[in-house]
């Protein structure tokens, strides 16, 4: 402000620096929730990979070792397939209104959702984490939450325990673990069959991958879901 400047100049020039800063706000304001976006998009892209890769790595082993009763993953697959779906809408639709709902009413339970242990493969079906546990049902609750960053599976050590219960001691898996906002669905194939000494098998598996959070600053649910197909041929008398 200068002598001789008048009240109108003084006041368009205020307005004319405010409707800078603010555009200057906003703009950086968007580009850092851009950025935590595409963070967050990618952490939980990779943690989708990790479990996909679990299973198709599961499935080469399982396939190549089907002769080896004793086989951790012929048995880890075992584990996984049994508990396979029948197809419906219903659970091949993926399109939440809310993270919420996916954790509510059982619907984990009733769609027999899990998640692998990736870092102990090798221990067969000790590595099939399910909402459908044989324990207090309360630990499946306490095992598949939401999460309020982006979805993960942490591990941690039985020292991290924690009295509140949000970790639990998986004590058959050698491992604390909590699967945050990340869930795998097996959905068995109903059509194409393949026949074992009489019966009649499902010729593939369908793997939906899902995960479900909220962004920064967001009322909207950010979700993505992969699926795999991973085939089960018959085994052939030589």
């Amino acid at each position: 402000m200068k002598k001789g400047d008048t009240l109108v100049e003084v006041t368009i020039a205020i307005g004319i620096f405010s409707l800078i800063a603010i555009g200057v706000a906003s703009v950086t304001s968007s580009g850092t929730a851009g950025s935590q976006s595409a963070l967050e998009t990618t952490l939980t892209r990779e943690e989708i990979d990790s479990q996909t890769e679990a299973l198709r790595f599961i499935h080469s082993a399982y396939i190549s070792s089907r002769e080896n009763a004793d086989s951790p993953y012929l048995k880890l697959w075992q584990k996984i397939t049994e508990n396979a779906n029948e197809p419906n809408e219903s659970i091949v639709r993926f399109t939440p209104n809310s993270c919420a709902e996916l954790y509510q009413d059982d619907n984990l339970i009733s769609q027999n959702a899990f998640i692998l242990n990736t870092r102990n493969l090798n221990e067969g079906e000790k590595a099939y984490i399910s909402a459908v546990t044989d324990r207090d049902k309360s630990d499946a609750a306490k095992v598949f939450q939401q999460t309020i960053t982006y979805p993960r599976v942490i591990f941690g050590s039985a020292t991290n325990n924690s009295s509140s219960g949000s970790l639990i001691d998986a004590s058959d898996n050698n491992d604390i673990y909590r699967a945050e906002g990340i869930y795998i669905i097996a959905v068995q194939d109903d059509n194409t069959t393949k026949l074992i000494d009489g019966n009649s098998q499902p010729a593939f598996y369908d793997f939906y991958v899902r995960a479900c959070w909220y962004g920064l600053d967001s009322e909207i649910p950010s979700t993505i879901s992969t699926v795999i197909r991973l085939y089960d041929p018959p085994v052939l008398s030589t």
